[in-house]
């Protein structure tokens, strides 16, 4: 029986786990999420000391069935990240939004202990077959109005 719920809050404790490093940090991965939820908000409800902020929208599942097969299921989140440039900031924000981006897929990324870690699954801790990056990212670097946005397509291919 697949447990939707488990899951998606498994999947939403990774946000927390993901660190970037900017140009000129003393030390590696010191950046984070100040703010990290499941209920999805406008980036203008998100003010600037609360942001990077990462938001995870589950937002469907494709079901599929072969007959004398088991049943086939993908789950769908996004995970929508505002973070807010300072428009005397020298950092560009298209450059915020690679680095978080790799610290993103590096939470995704199989980690060691991971059932699937040798066959390159995150399996999230054995809930799923594999999660991963799927689709189209979306990227807005805020060079206009100073907010940034990205949303990362996520897939969960259940057992």
């Amino acid at each position: 029986m697949i447990d939707d719920e488990l899951i998606f809050y498994t999947l939403a404790l990774r946000m927390a786990d993901v660190r970037w490093t900017r140009p000129g940090d003393e030390s590696a991965g010191t950046n984070k999420f100040k703010t990290v939820s499941r209920r999805v908000k406008l980036f203008s409800d998100v003010p600037a000391p609360q942001q990077a902020a990462c938001f995870q929208a589950e937002w469907g599942s494709d079901e599929g069935q072969v007959t004398n097969l088991p049943t086939k299921t993908t789950l769908l989140a996004n995970w929508i990240i505002y973070q807010c440039v300072a428009k005397d900031d020298k950092a560009l924000g298209a450059v915020e939004n690679n680095l978080i981006l790799r610290g993103v897929r590096q939470v995704l990324e199989p980690q060691p202990g991971d059932p699937g870690f040798l066959d390159r699954r995150n399996t999230l801790g054995g809930l799923v077959h594999h999660c991963f990056i799927s689709g189209r990212l979306f990227k807005d670097p805020g060079d206009i109005d100073g907010q940034g946005m990205m949303v990362i397509p996520i897939k969960l291919l259940v057992p």
